[in-house]
């Protein structure tokens, strides 16, 4: 067993020291999130890549509410390319998150990648659209779907911090 203790230590030891030299001469720029949405959805034709959402800018606000609490939110600040498109029918591919238990989804949000947790969306407000399609239900799937409606800037949102709504929506092909 002890002579074995140098063979381990030299293993404990010259893996990371390695790993740190492999690091230091890395010179690939830094991706952003936006940078991931092609590995799970393409953008169909006529649609909207997801990038135009990503570009939007989060101002953090804190307030207190009338009991003195601390009220913490992000309130979006649209690029001009997406001020054009408000209240325009467009069309974008993604991943639904359900909001509550039945097959056919009327009310759920919407993003650019899959869901990963039962109970919390994990992706940034800006990338995150509400989805209205309470007159077309769509059907739950775990794979992309491609809907169409109406888009709604959100431009003020302390409740949910919403910055985008998706009204009218529906299945495209």
């Amino acid at each position: 067993m002890v002579r074995f203790l140098p063979l381990v230590m030299l293993l404990l030891f010259s893996f990371p020291a390695h790993a740190l030299e492999m690091e230091e001469g890395a010179d690939a720029p830094t991706r952003t999130i936006e940078d991931f949405i092609k590995d799970y959805v393409d953008v169909p034709k006529g649609a909207i890549d997801w990038k135009t959402f990503g570009h939007t800018k989060m101002k953090n606000i804190e307030s207190a509410d009338k009991d003195g609490l601390t009220l913490q939110y992000y309130k979006p600040e649209f690029s001009g390319d997406l001020k054009k498109l408000d209240g325009k029918e467009v069309t974008i591919k993604g991943f639904m998150f359900p909001l509550d238990e039945t097959e056919k989804q009327g009310k759920f949000l919407f993003g650019p990648f899959p869901l990963n947790c039962p109970f919390q969306y994990h992706v940034q407000p800006n990338l995150v659209l509400e989805v209205d399609a309470t007159a077309n239900p769509v059907p739950f799937s775990y794979d992309p779907v491609t809907l169409s409606g109406t888009l709604e800037l959100v431009p003020d949102d302390p409740e949910n911090s919403t910055f985008y709504r998706l009204l009218g929506a529906k299945t495209s092909r």
